[in-house]
């Protein structure tokens, strides 16, 4: 934008003139020079048009008037007594040139807050954080000045170049910082590894995990107070949890069951939060910074020089308010997924109780049916004794043939059923578990008394003794059966699924 200006005009006695304006930014003025038509020369116009507009010197004629104006929104540039051919030329340059002025006192404020800064950057012997975010958010104001077009552009490289400067020496003391934090990182490292390998060799051998889960917590909350580089701090982080697992395995007598389906989701959630609130805490130090800003512009535009500078300025204002209303929406956005996963985490770690709950259930509930089954199968072989017990007894009767069936074939087809019927109790008995074992148990004592009664009818004189001796094997196989009865009970079941 040109701070010159060359065009044709008359005094107040109408004779020609061309006049020249030249605005002294600095100073806030406008020297306006006149020079009369027996100097002001075609020649001399262009001249002055190609050359002194451009700002190379040229030499005036002796005669010429100078008259100082100061710049102002509402006096015009050029005194009552001069008109010009072109009066919008002046108006515009008027408007243009309070813009000149005002962006000229802005570069100036940012420059003299870039020596500041350059002062400070250059007595420093180590690397200094936060004159690096100081240095930052300046370039970034200066940035946002020169995209928005206030800073005019040799302004805005000036400040790009000299921040570039302060940037490499903030560099240079930063690789020398980081060279030692590495260094230092990589010690501290090595140390907390061997005390967590010191834990997971005390974990092999069976020591006390309560002592050791105490010592791994110390070891979690000690790191806390150490300095560690991104990577080391990860993979510390990594081994401390590895280890906890570890130690969680072995306290459980191993490894947990189906982590992915009660733990992954919940973990994933629980992850996505964390990330959640350090985006919006990011989210809200940059609102505060705008809204300093904003403080910062509403206080200077009460002192405002113009009517141009307080336009300027109250541009900006609205530019961070609408900045900042931008972000707090975004903000808001975070807030409600933030209110959304903290219910969701809820309900995974309720939904996470009810499946631990479910796999004790079905723990509890396999113990049963193997006691139960065990049961049974000592019942089945108590019944086969019996079994063997008749055989033996029915083999040492020596009876007539009759036409009618024998005691022995009687006796024989009894058994045969009493077998049948003990073997479909103790299938039945497999299938319900424990919810069956009465019916089971009250199954067995009617075959019993069955075979009782069908003896009793075919009970004579002359088998008095084998009736007795049969007598005396039922008799035997109904105290079994009830011993059997006693040592698996409904109530027993009961127990097992509380202590379970």
């Amino acid at each position: 934008m040109r701070r010159k200006l060359v065009l044709w005009g008359s005094n107040e006695k109408d004779e020609k003139l061309l006049v020249a304006l030249e605005l002294l930014e600095k100073e806030n003025v406008v020297d306006v020079y006149t020079f009369p038509e027996s100097v002001a020369t075609e020649e001399f116009y262009k001249t002055m048009s190609e050359k002194w507009k451009d700002d190379i010197e040229v030499e005036f004629p002796s005669n010429f008037t100078k008259i100082e104006r100061k710049l102002s929104v509402s006096d015009s540039l050029l005194p009552d007594e001069i008109k010009v051919d072109r009066p919008d030329l002046i108006t515009r340059a008027q408007a243009e040139w309070h813009f000149v002025v005002l962006s000229s006192k802005l570069y100036g404020m940012y420059k003299s807050e870039m020596e500041e800064l350059k002062e400070r950057i250059e007595t420093l012997s180590e690397y200094d954080n936060m004159a690096w975010e100081e240095l930052k958010n300046f370039w970034n104001k200066v940035q946002t000045q020169v995209n928005d077009k206030n800073l005019f552009r040799e302004h805005g490289a000036s400040l790009r170049d000299k921040t570039n400067g302060l940037f490499d020496k903030l560099k240079e003391l930063k690789k020398s910082f980081e060279s030692e934090f590495e260094t230092q990182s990589k010690q501290y490292i090595d140390i907390f590894s061997k005390e967590l390998a010191e834990i997971e060799a005390k974990i092999d051998k069976g020591l006390g995990l309560s002592p050791l889960f105490e010592d791994l917590k110390k070891v979690q909350a000690k790191i806390k107070d150490f300095k560690f580089t991104k990577d080391d701090r990860n993979t510390l982080w990594n081994k401390i949890d590895d280890t906890f697992k570890k130690l969680k395995e072995k306290r459980s007598g191993g490894p947990s069951s189906n982590p992915q389906h009660t733990n992954s989701e919940l973990a994933r959630t629980e992850a996505r939060y964390n990330g959640l609130i350090g985006a919006i805490q990011k989210m809200q130090r940059s609102i505060d910074f705008d809204q300093k800003d904003l403080d910062y512009e509403a206080k200077r535009v009460a002192n405002s020089d113009g009517q141009l500078e307080s336009q300027l300025r109250q541009a900006k204002i609205n530019m961070i308010a609408e900045r900042i209303k931008s972000k707090q929406e975004k903000l808001d956005d975070m807030n409600k997924t933030k209110t959304e996963l903290e219910a969701k985490i809820e309900r995974e770690k309720k939904k996470a109780v009810k499946v631990e709950k479910k796999e004790k259930f079905d723990e509890a509930k396999e113990v049963v049916k193997q006691k139960i089954a065990s049961g049974i199968s000592e019942n089945v072989k108590e019944m086969d004794k019996i079994s063997d017990k008749l055989e033996k007894a029915a083999s040492e009767l020596v009876k007539k043939p009759k036409t009618k069936p024998s005691f022995i074939d009687k006796l024989s087809e009894d058994l045969e059923s009493l077998v049948e019927d003990v073997v479909d109790t103790a299938k039945a008995v497999a299938g319900v578990v424990a919810e069956k074992l009465d019916d089971v148990m009250d199954k067995a004592e009617d075959v019993i008394d069955n075979i009782n009664d069908k003896l009793e009818d075919t009970k004579k004189e002359d088998d008095v003794k084998v009736a007795d001796a049969v007598d005396d094997i039922v008799k035997e196989g109904a105290e079994t059966n009830e011993v059997e009865e006693n040592k698996i009970s409904p109530n027993d079941t009961d127990d097992i699924v509380k202590e379970a």
